[in-house]
């Protein structure tokens, strides 16, 4: 892969596209009924989270210093999950006296997804200074949470089975 191109591909083009997903998402459920706003808040549980775990995938090509990119990955993601959990709150927004659960997100999702990023960034360092292999233990905490992923969805999936929406 060339120099440049790699360069490129950094955390910040990984936050741009997560916030480009968030601004779609947005724009498919405006104008806000009332039906949407928990779902479009339910978003910032796992958008700042998902957002940091791709903001490490550049170490697997990336050239050059590993802290250099661990540095950029660090502040990549608390300006991009910033932005994007800031651009999901505003869209939520009433304007009205049903706001008020709104700052309280901003604030739990801004917390829970700088949590996620300190664990990562402070694991990748104690690689790095032990000289393990981080890329593995990436690629397996990203297994583990794909499959525990799945199976969440697998229980949501068979618990709908004795709902009936239709009556």
């Amino acid at each position: 892969m060339n120099r440049i191109v790699a360069y490129l591909l950094g955390p910040e083009l990984i936050w741009l596209g997560m916030l480009a997903l968030t601004g779609l998402i947005i724009s498919l459920s405006q104008p806000l009924p009332a039906t949407d706003h928990d779902k479009l808040l339910n978003l910032g549980w796992f958008l700042p989270a998902l957002g940091v775990l791709l903001a490490f995938l550049p170490l697997f090509w990336a050239p050059g210093s590993q802290w250099w990119w661990l540095t950029r990955i660090s502040i990549a993601s608390l300006i991009g999950s910033y932005f994007v959990i800031n651009f999901l709150c505003e869209a939520a927004r009433y304007n009205d006296s049903r706001d008020s659960g709104i700052g309280s997100a901003f604030m739990v999702f801004i917390g829970l997804g700088w949590m996620v990023l300190f664990a990562l960034v402070f694991l990748a360092a104690l690689c790095f200074l032990a000289k393990w292999p981080f890329l593995t233990v990436f690629k397996w905490l990203l297994i583990t949470i794909g499959g525990l992923t799945l199976f969440g969805l697998l229980i949501s999936w068979v618990a709908s089975f004795g709902t009936s929406k239709g009556a």
